[in-house]
């Protein structure tokens, strides 16, 4: 199955002056607002000339692709720079298949905007459920913003291998403020592990601690600045003390209680 074997893109089965993009991973952290449109509409050449319609994705891992939506090209401008600037319109609002369709782009060498017909009706590799965040990487190899944090706790069951590993684990965590530069650093055991610690920060970005209710209390959306990440992982088993002098260590390693949001 490929892309114009999908009802959403059946009207593009006939039009010659569909364009299919595949960004680059790096975007995922604009994605979401103005910054990620106002990104794609400005181009250093005249990718879009006589471009109808664009189709998005945004590079995954390896030689596959995440759909993020479509456009329609109303009008360009030639800078003075020599770049030109697209006035586009989103039309993907409703869309289900947002964030879900994979497809098969290709390796890194193929061109990043091809045209739908013939090379862009890219192979369908997979249809993600329903609120699916992304695929857990293991325990020291991912990042996570605020707004994924709270969706991966929010829908528990589509992110099922996330709540599965991180439930199984005690471990320490680090809060980084990617507006100041400030880290937090905690721990959790217990039941549900790290899962149960962080789904209380989806309640509360502060998670309780003291310089994070002042910080928030100051700036309140400073939490989508947040990112989420495990320090060490330690035995489900671990008695709150050992978690406690691992802690400890980190923030002294970090200097989080003296440069950064701990207060003890």
């Amino acid at each position: 199955m490929n892309i114009l074997d999908l009802p959403q893109f059946k009207d593009f089965k006939n039009n010659k002056q569909v364009k299919v993009l595949c960004h680059k991973h790096e975007i995922w952290e604009h994605y979401k607002g103005d910054v990620f449109e106002k990104y794609q509409n400005e181009q250093g050449k005249d990718v879009f000339k006589d471009v109808d319609y664009i189709i998005s994705f945004i590079a995954e891992r390896h030689k596959f692709a995440r759909y993020v939506g479509v456009w329609k090209v109303l009008s360009k401008k030639k800078l003075q720079n020599g770049r030109y600037r697209y006035r586009t319109e989103g039309l993907s609002n409703d869309d289900d298949l947002l964030e879900r369709l994979i497809v098969e782009w290709g390796d890194g060498n193929r061109a990043w905007a091809q045209w739908l017909h013939p090379k862009g009706n890219k192979k369908v590799y997979e249809i993600l459920p329903p609120n699916y965040v992304k695929k857990f990487p293991g325990f020291y190899d991912f990042i996570l913003t605020y707004r994924e944090l709270k969706e991966l706790i929010q829908n528990p069951v589509p992110n099922r291998e996330w709540q599965r590993m991180l439930s199984a684990i005690s471990g320490v965590y680090v809060i980084l403020d990617t507006k100041s530069g400030d880290q937090y650093v905690g721990s959790a055991c217990g039941e549900n592990g790290l899962w149960g610690r962080w789904k209380q920060y989806s309640n509360d970005p502060s998670g309780g601690n003291k310089l994070l209710k002042e910080l928030l209390r100051k700036y309140p959306r400073r939490s989508d600045e947040f990112q989420f990440s495990v320090l060490r992982v330690l035995e489900p088993h671990s008695t709150q003390d050992t978690v406690i002098e691992q802690e400890t260590l980190l923030k002294e390693k970090l200097g989080s209680k003296v440069f950064g949001l701990n207060s003890n």
